[in-house]
């Protein structure tokens, strides 16, 4: 097999889980928008929730970067922040206390991991000539942002402006992941018609 045909085989099946992308995208839309509605609720159920988020976050983006043999999908990025995901997750489950007190510096650090990774896979995608790319890196750039304000949040504000403002951001991160997937199924079905 050639360089050019093994280049293209592993781009086929390196794209072809978009739909585990997708599914973290809508698990941090249905979070950020679940916050946004209930901003009244404890700050103690927040913690619970960002617990298990991060963990199944970090699950679905390890095993899409597992099962993906070139970076067209951004690998090393993925598999490196699922495995601190995971990590994370495995932490705060079981020590609710520890999210509750360092809510807003855990969860501005989170999605400031998820904003360069989401800058890394567009910078990628571009590379590779992947249509809405610019897109991607424009989210990432927005999450960024985001992340920035929710660590400033606290001394300034106080708690409930990190609630509104995280909840911003994890419906910045879910259209951003969304984003990425349909680009990638995109991808995936003009490799399938070239065949």
């Amino acid at each position: 097999m050639d360089r050019l045909s093994l280049l293209i085989e592993n781009s086929k099946r390196a794209i072809r889980h978009w739909w585990l992308l997708l599914a973290v995208g809508i698990l941090l839309l249905a979070a950020g928008i679940a916050i946004f509605f209930y901003p009244r609720q404890s700050y103690l159920g927040l913690a619970v929730l960002f617990g298990w988020l991060i963990f199944l976050s970090g699950v679905f983006e390890t095993a899409l970067a597992a099962t993906s043999r070139h970076f067209i999908t951004g690998r090393g990025w993925m598999l490196a922040g699922g495995i601190i995901e995971i990590i994370l997750g495995v932490i705060l489950i079981p020590n609710v206390a520890i999210s509750e007190a360092a809510l807003p510096i855990i969860l501005g650090f989170w999605l400031l991991m998820r904003s360069f990774g989401t800058i890394g896979l567009g910078d990628d995608m571009a590379t590779l000539g992947i249509h809405g790319a610019g897109w991607t890196i424009f989210t990432g750039i927005l999450l960024l942002l985001c992340s920035l304000w929710i660590l400033l949040q606290p001394l300034v504000f106080g708690s409930m402006a990190v609630l509104v403002w995280v909840s911003i951001s994890l419906l910045f991160a879910g259209a951003a992941a969304c984003s990425m997937a349909l680009q990638l199924r995109h991808a995936h079905r003009c490799m399938e018609r070239r065949e």
